[in-house]
């Protein structure tokens, strides 16, 4: 039998593959932040106190020590970053697990 003069239903037919569920994945939580690298920096607790601001003086090695010697304090407590013996700000990231701490990890 010539290949033209088959019937249609004699040919072979294309065995499909259903298509697959796509699986979402999230992307696992970032790792907490680990102790600093440079060993020249440390975090202090402050407080306001009747006009003016105070600080516990310890030399705090991670940000949660920190905060936890300052809660004893009253409201206007706050956490800063003492880095090659100069204060400054928390990073964004930094203040963001001190805030999880003050205000109890709501999201």
């Amino acid at each position: 039998m010539r290949a033209w003069a088959r019937k249609r239903s004699d040919r072979p037919t294309k065995r499909r593959i259903p298509k697959r569920k796509r699986i979402t994945r999230t992307a696992p939580p970032p790792p907490p932040p680990s102790p600093p690298l440079n060993p020249k920096i440390h975090y202090e607790a402050g407080w306001t106190d009747s006009w003016t601001h105070r600080r516990c003086m310890h030399e705090h090695k991670t940000l949660l020590e920190a905060a936890k010697c300052a809660m004893p304090t009253g409201a206007g407590w706050y956490v800063f970053a003492i880095e090659d013996d100069e204060p400054r700000e928390l990073r964004e990231a930094e203040e963001e697990i001190v805030n999880r701490l003050r205000f109890g990890g709501r999201d």
